[in-house]
């Protein structure tokens, strides 16, 4: 599912010339969290009501708040659930969509992302995401693989995702699952060592720690 199929054009964006008292009546008008700044079709951030609320002058213009822009986005040709780690460290309900250059396509929505988990993501099938930091030279995707197929497990798609956040600028391995012993696939990787940084489920839940699998309950729950 790419993020391209799910943009919505229903929210406002600024310009970087606008007034921070204009910023101020968008949130109010439409209650947004975040809204996403431009100059000309270049995305360059996301404001929050708590920035442009503190600003002592709302007769200044954006351009003097950029050291405080929010950097969250997403490539217009990722998949749709490489938005699910954003909308968690962020805690927006909106996500700014850009093509390769950095232009605005539009934005992906919290609840649209819910509702297309929830009818495409595994077809009625039991099963689940993970989300591994992934060093080629050290970690194997075959013994992964050979892991989550020894615990009845059917990888149904894969593929690898940037984490600025990892400190050690790795990359994570997004792995969708098909199986009816999530959990046991879970704690199989685990005692290989294999570190997970992220996991969730659907179909039926399991007995298996929950706190993991909180944030789809909110993304399907908003």
């Amino acid at each position: 599912m790419l993020t391209l199929a799910y943009l919505s054009y229903d929210f406002p964006v600024l310009k970087l010339t606008d007034s921070i008292q204009k910023a101020m009546k968008a949130f109010h008008s439409h209650e947004l969290t975040n809204i996403a700044v431009l100059d000309g079709k270049k995305y360059l951030g996301n404001i929050t009501e708590e920035l442009v609320a503190s600003s002592n002058h709302p007769d200044g213009k954006l351009s003097e708040l950029t050291s405080f822009f929010k950097d969250y986005s997403l490539e217009a040709d990722e998949d749709l659930f490489a938005s699910l780690p954003l909308f968690e460290k962020s805690q927006f309900k909106l996500i700014p969509v850009v093509n390769d250059s950095q232009e605005w396509q539009g934005y992906i929505c919290l609840s649209s992302v819910g509702e297309a988990i929830a009818l495409n993501g595994f077809n009625g099938q039991d099963g689940g995401i993970i989300y591994l930091p992934f060093h080629i030279q050290h970690d194997s995707f075959s013994l992964i693989a050979r892991i989550i197929e020894e615990n009845r497990g059917l990888i149904t798609r894969s593929f690898m995702l940037r984490n600025s956040k990892d400190a050690l600028g790795l990359p994570e391995l997004v792995v969708q699952i098909q199986t009816e012993q999530f959990s046991g696939i879970i704690q199989g990787l685990e005692r290989h060592g294999v570190i997970i940084n992220k996991a969730y489920v659907f179909g039926k839940r399991e007995a298996a720690d929950n706190e993991r699998f909180d944030l789809l309950m909110k993304f399907l729950n908003p």
